[in-house]
């Protein structure tokens, strides 16, 4: 019984596979090219003088397969006629099969356009809705510069695309491995995204659509509570939709509004504080600013305690490419910027710096702390 049931469970993708009219048809034309082949053979060994049944298979390929060599020719009437027939078939059974895989071809661009398909790669980012193709776009192209995930494949939910397209559009698809259309907040639709193998996932809005708010914090909700390892970030337009990050359990979140307000008032003061702002925000060029990925509060300093300004001047006297601004505990909602130099990091600390690409802390772990304990 055991034994019939693991057949039965080999045997059933191979029966689903068989129901379909395409590999039915593909099915039916090796049959016949099969059966030509023989057929062709053995006409030609019955009647043309010389050839053995081995000379009529290979003269069979080279007629079906329309190369036509030459080395073999028939010369009685039985040959020639089954020369013309197993030729013409040839051509149709070609013709048949390139028909075929150009039409599944097309269905698999249809289907990727119109966001029909599933993904089933793993280690992707999920791009949640398309406020507009021009924020989309530059989000791809901030993707493209940043070090973390420029070489990770791109994944777009979206239960509706700008302008009411139907299609997600030519420039894009070419930027993603897969367009899902659906409802994000659908626990189906983020299958069909394969979020369980997902790395991360990124939550876009429009601050003219705040209840976007509410359909990606539910999104984003639901990732976290069926695949927690998936780090989620999301965009948001009410001030009151920052609580309930923590909430859900979401990873991070950015308010566009704040931003752009805060952004304004800081210009008006000082004048082209803006386009300070923009390098460090920017992963096309300049400095960045980071937090280490590790605590580096939790270093054992010998006799002593790590404080706050005697990193600061580790970095400095190591002429490290890091210019510290601050600590982030991950207890705490708000990073504490500048601090005041004798403060002792907690073991929970990292660090905030600014520095052109992310410094590894835990590779220059050991000269850093030598030299700290150098100073008395």
């Amino acid at each position: 019984m055991e034994i019939n049931s693991m057949y039965f469970y080999f045997l059933k993708p191979i029966l689903r596979k068989l129901r379909q009219p395409d590999i039915r048809l593909i099915l039916g034309l090796a049959l016949i090219f099969v059966l030509m082949i023989l057929i062709f053979a053995f006409v030609l060994s019955t009647y043309e003088k010389g050839v053995t049944f081995f000379d009529g298979l290979w003269t069979a390929y080279i007629t079906l397969t329309t190369i036509g060599y030459g080395d073999v020719s028939a010369v009685t009437p039985q040959g020639r006629w089954v020369t013309v027939l197993t030729s013409m078939l040839g051509i149709g059974c070609f013709g048949v099969l390139t028909g075929i895989i150009l039409e599944r071809a097309m269905q698999r661009r249809i289907k990727k356009m119109k966001g029909e398909g599933k993904y089933t790669g793993k280690g992707h980012l999920i791009i949640v809705n398309v406020p507009s193709y021009a924020e989309t776009t530059e989000l791809m192209k901030e993707l493209d510069y940043s070090p973390d995930f420029k070489d990770i494949p791109r994944v777009i939910i979206a239960a509706h695309l700008p302008n009411q397209d139907k299609e997600i559009p030519h420039f894009l698809s070419h930027q993603i491995e897969a367009f899902i259309m659906g409802l994000p907040s659908a626990l189906e639709t983020l299958k069909r995204a394969n979020a369980e193998q997902a790395k991360a996932c990124v939550l876009t809005s429009s601050a003219s659509s705040p209840e976007m708010d509410d359909t990606n914090t539910l999104t984003a909700g639901l990732i976290e509570k069926n695949w927690s390892q998936v780090t989620t970030v999301m965009t948001y337009s009410r001030a009151e939709t920052l609580g309930n990050l923590s909430t859900f359990g979401i990873d991070g979140g950015i308010s566009t509004t704040d931003l752009q307000m805060g952004l304004l008032v800081q210009e008006l003061e000082d004048p082209g504080l803006y386009q300070v702002y923009s390098e460090l925000s920017s992963n096309s060029g300049g400095n960045q600013i980071y937090i280490s990925q590790s605590p580096v509060g939790s270093w054992e300093i010998h006799d002593k305690e790590l404080s706050f300004g005697s990193l600061k001047v580790a970095s400095i006297q190591l002429n490290l490419p890091v210019e510290i601004l601050g600590i982030q505990n991950k207890a705490s909602a708000k990073p504490t910027l500048n601090p005041e130099n004798n403060l002792i990091l907690a073991p929970t600390d990292h660090i905030v710096y600014m520095s052109r690409k992310r410094f590894d802390w835990l590779k220059n772990k050991d000269q850093i702390i030598q030299q700290i304990n150098k100073v008395p």
